[in-house]
């Protein structure tokens, strides 16, 4: 089933968008529910997103024997207690459900898990992850749809891991977070690592459930025995906001999202200054609510090794911009859930501008016009490519395939969508 992507054209001259609220934050909700799955004792998190990802999440917490209950709009955890397996895991696509639960669950778990999954989800990287483990003593056998992992004989008391992070930050959150439950907790120590604002985050939400880990250039320690039960509302997220914000820039209005927090950690809070350099007026008008005004005045020069998930909205920005851009520090886009460097690629040509990929890291952008009819665009069931597309589409129409993987991150996005323009 395709849509036909709303254009900006059915709003009145010079009428501002509709107010948007944005969702909780994936990144922060799955470490959250982790975290609150380790500490030992009741936790309640409110304002977690609630979408694909999240959900594959909390059913695997349940299924490892992890009492988590809603109520009241909120999420109730029972954690501290060792995982057991009542089944196969399914993890959907989520990189981030397998990636953080692989090492608590090598470390800890009582007895094998067979974990399983889309067919992506197991061919994008995961051998720097398993090697630290397996040296560990814990097995990992491919099959079945996904593989069966055997964890370690003897649980560590303590960590100490020299880590290969070049393609993802992620292995070293995952085993910061396994860290965080051991006695001693663990010191990780790496070269290079994608993505090093990702680790900010994370140390940030150790933190706040009680373990004061240590964050410097390729070295984390992270005490052990200290995490401790919370009652939190997470915060709303820069990734979910981004198609949003970009709205404004691509159409030339005002804008205003929340909740967003001005000192969040996350690295995609980077858009707002990337808007600002490009033109537009960003100004905070409210304690939690961003206000974007557009038009964009300048294309993009911009290094997103921090924000890579910001690429695909940016990219198709760019192709609607006034003058070329040039995004860099791609490299870990052809890892995601597609191949987003080469996707976006294609979003740019498709919208009527001129691409080319450079290195792998590297994506250098000709506005076009108008592009003449063509057929809909397919985002390769990658929820942050039917974000750019819409974004897109205000000016350029068209027609998208497979719209419902948003739902991955936010299922309700082509409703708010349609609020934001009125429609």
């Amino acid at each position: 089933m395709n849509l036909s992507l709303p254009e900006d054209s059915r709003l009145a001259p010079g009428a501002a968008l509709g107010a948007v609220s944005v969702p909780g934050s994936k990144s922060v909700t799955n470490r959250a529910l982790l975290l609150a799955a380790l500490a030992p004792g009741r936790s309640r998190l409110a304002g977690g997103l609630e979408a694909e990802d999240t959900r594959w999440m909390r059913q695997a917490l349940r299924a490892l024997g992890c009492p988590l209950a809603e109520a009241a709009g909120a999420w109730i955890l029972d954690g501290g207690s060792a995982p057991h397996a009542s089944g196969p895991l399914w993890l959907g696509a989520s990189g981030t459900t397998l990636r953080f639960l692989l090492p608590w669950l090598a470390l800890r778990a009582e007895g094998p898990v067979h974990l399983t999954g889309e067919p992506r989800l197991f061919e994008r990287p995961l051998d720097p992850l398993l090697r630290p483990l397996t040296a560990l003593g814990a097995r990992w056998e491919p099959g079945g749809g996904g593989a069966l992992l055997h964890p370690v004989p003897r649980p560590p008391q303590r960590l100490d891991l020299a880590v290969d992070a070049r393609l993802s930050s992620q292995f070293l959150t995952g085993l910061a977070l396994a860290a965080a439950a051991l006695p001693g907790g663990g010191l990780l120590r790496w070269d290079a690592v994608a993505s090093p604002s990702y680790l900010a985050l994370t140390t940030h939400w150790l933190r706040r459930f009680g373990c004061e880990a240590r964050l410097e250039p390729g070295r984390w320690e992270i005490p052990g025995g200290g995490l401790r039960p919370v009652d939190l509302v997470l915060p709303g997220d820069w990734s979910g906001a981004a198609a949003f914000l970009a709205a404004a820039a691509a159409t030339g209005r005002s804008l205003e999202a929340s909740p967003l927090d001005p000192g969040d950690p996350q690295g995609d809070r980077a858009l707002a200054a990337l808007l600002a350099e490009a033109g537009c007026r960003v100004t905070w008008v409210g304690p939690a609510t961003l206000e974007v005004a557009g038009p964009l005045r300048r294309g993009f020069t911009a290094d997103l090794t921090d924000c890579p998930d910001l690429g695909p909205v940016l990219a198709a920005l760019a192709a609607l911009a006034p003058a070329p851009s040039v995004l860099t520090g791609l490299h870990t886009l052809p890892l995601k859930e597609c191949d987003r460097l080469d996707a976006s690629a294609e979003l740019v040509r498709w919208l009527g501008g001129a691409a080319e990929v450079e290195g792998g890291h590297t994506l250098r952008i000709q506005p076009g016009p108008q592009p003449g009819p063509r057929g809909p665009f397919d985002p390769r069931a990658d929820h942050r490519m039917a974000f750019a597309a819409a974004v897109g589409g205000l000016r350029r129409g068209g027609e998208l395939a497979h719209p419902e993987c948003v739902a991955k991150t936010f299922p309700g996005f082509w409703a708010a969508w349609r609020g934001m323009l009125g429609c």
